[in-house]
Order: C-alpha cells, then sequence, then structure tokens
C-alpha cells in the first residue's frame, strides 16, 4: 500500500511499570515506533528513563517523547498540600475521569480545582525535562485522555503560557468515526462504553482545536491538524481490525489534510507490579490484559510502509 498521509504510531504508557516499559522498549529497538508517551510520576520512572535514555538515540528509529500527564493513578509530584482535592493523605491520586468531568461543570470548585490541575501539571513536566534535557521541545497528552476536559487543557494551555514551555504538540483525541461504520463485521467487537468515549472527546476536540489555535502563543508553533485512532479499538487494536481499517483511516486523514496518530498500548504490566500506587482497579484489569499483548504483537507486525 502507498503512502496516503503522514502516520504516527505511538505507544502510551512508558514508565506505568518496568514490564510495561519493557514491552514499549522492544517496539522501540525494533524500529516500529514513532513517538511514545512517557509518565513521570509513578515509582518506575526514574530507573526506566535512565533505560529509555541510553537506548533511544540508537535505536532503528528514536522515537519523539510526550508528558503523558497523569491524574489517575502515582504520587502527585506537586506539594501534597498544593493537590488535597486530587489526592489522598499520602499523596496517591484518588480522583476519577468522572470526577474531574464534574469540575469542570462546578462553578464552585472550578478555579481552585485548575490552580491543582497547573501545580501538577507543572510538577511532571519539570521532572520530565530535567531527565530529558531542559531544552527539549513538548509534546503534551494523557493517560485516559484527562486533558480533552475544558478545566485540564485550560490549566496546560495556561502552564504552557506561564513556564513558557516550548511546545509543538498538544493531543487532540479527535477520532474518525466513518470508517469504523463502514466495516459492518467489525461493530460488535467494539465496546459500547468506548462508543460512549468516541463521541465524547470528539465532542471536546472541537472546542478544543479551536481554543489551542486562538491562544496559542506568538512565539510558538503548535500542531499540525491530526486524527487520533485508538480510543473506540482500545485493548483490541490487533493485526487482523487494522489491516481492515487502515484504508478508510488513511483516506479519511488525506482528504482531510490530517495526520493520522494511531495510538497503541502495547505493554503489559505483570501482576506483582501493582503495588499501592495503581488504586484504579477496574484500570489494573486493563494492564495486565491479554489485550495489551496483542496490541504489542500488531506494533511487531507493522511495515514500515504504513
Amino acid at each position: 500500500m502507498g503512502k496516503m498521509c503522514e502516520i504516527d504510531i505511538h505507544a502510551d504508557d512508558y514508565c506505568l511499570s518496568p514490564q510495561t516499559s519493557e514491552d514499549i522498549l522492544n517496539c522501540i529497538r525494533e524500529g516500529k515506533l514513532d513517538s511514545i508517551s512517557v509518565m513521570t510520576n509513578m515509582s518506575c520512572y526514574e530507573s526506566c528513563a535512565l533505560k529509555l535514555l541510553k537506548e533511544k538515540d540508537i535505536a532503528k528509529k528514536s522515537p519523539k517523547l510526550s508528558v503523558h500527564l497523569n491524574f489517575m493513578e502515582g504520587h502527585c509530584l506537586a506539594e501534597i498540600e498544593e493537590v488535597p482535592d486530587l489526592v489522598d493523605d499520602r499523596g496517591y491520586f484518588n480522583i476519577s475521569w468522572g470526577s474531574l468531568f464534574v469540575w469542570n461543570y462546578s462553578p464552585n470548585k472550578y478555579m481552585r480545582i485548575k490552580k491543582q490541575l497547573k501545580a501538577e501539571i507543572k510538577a511532571q513536566t519539570e521532572k520530565f525535562l530535567i531527565m530529558f534535557g531542559q531544552d527539549q521541545v513538548l509534546r503534551f497528552d494523557s493517560h485516559q485522555h484527562t486533558h480533552m476536559i475544558p478545566i485540564c487543557y485550560w490549566a496546560l494551555l495556561e502552564v504552557i503560557v506561564e513556564q513558557r514551555y516550548r511546545t509543538d504538540y498538544i493531543r487532540i483525541t479527535k477520532e474518525p468515526i466513518i470508517p469504523y461504520l463502514n466495516e459492518f463485521p467489525l461493530w460488535k467487537s467494539y465496546k459500547p462504553v468506548n462508543w460512549i468515549k468516541n463521541l465524547l472527546l470528539n465532542y471536546y476536540a472541537i472546542g478544543m482545536e479551536k481554543i489551542i489555535e486562538k491562544n496559542k502563543p506568538s512565539w510558538q508553533k503548535v500542531n499540525k491538524p491530526m486524527f487520533l485512532w485508538g480510543v473506540l479499538m482500545s485493548g483490541k487494536m490487533d493485526e487482523e481490525r487494522v489491516k481492515k481499517l487502515i484504508p478508510g483511516m488513511m483516506k479519511k486523514a488525506e482528504k482531510k489534510g490530517r495526520i493520522l496518530e494511531i495510538l497503541f498500548h502495547p505493554g503489559t504490566a505483570f501482576e506483582d507490579e501493582l503495588g499501592e500506587e495503581f488504586c484504579n482497579k477496574e484500570a489494573n484489569k486493563f494492564y495486565t490484559s491479554a489485550g495489551r499483548h496483542i496490541e504489542y504483537e500488531c506494533v511487531l507486525s507493522l511495515h514500515n510502509s504504513l
């Protein structure tokens, strides 16, 4: 298949756990990834980040790195006193996507929570820069796409401007629907909850694109137009489905003049890695699921011609 549009093959969740990170490193060693997202607030961050630093520049393809903002697991990097509504008394995050969603529409809490999010975003970003270099041009996305909620993306944009972070990419989770609808035999294989996520995130993406374009500082360029593919199929990005859907996804991206970012979660955590920092029991099932190994195998099977 000829290359019809610019494609970015991406892996989320580097530094979620040692084994998750090792799986992603294997994909990097094989030259299969264009970019990865790095969590900075998990206990394995230092060791796994150092491992990445040693290997990424000698790999077949050196991936671009994004700060994977994480408010769902792990320990806060801001002072506990700065983020009291986000963490428990030990500093571990104890909120949900739903909590952020509700706070976004709560006049009494909006400014308070946004201030706390800003403190944590700055702390996680600074830890990334300390490890990977202060001259790093930054890329941002987030665990479970929380940065798509307006309260979160406003917090992120304000931090970028206030800290004058050089930024050339903020993921906008905007996933095409039509290619999925055109592959009727696959419909039953998608989780109903992922349809809801797709529609909600696409709705938020409309405003986010406009706001980033309108409010980006004059001293930096942020974002080429893009589509993200991998929300509806999260945990089910296997080779067979990807091959069936890739022509339609590429055609849609080409028609709209967008980059196509293909999102995978190719790193599987071991059960014995899930310590107290893994507070989301439902998410833990996904971190250890067979679906992640299927996505790992799919990434390794991808041809460079995609």
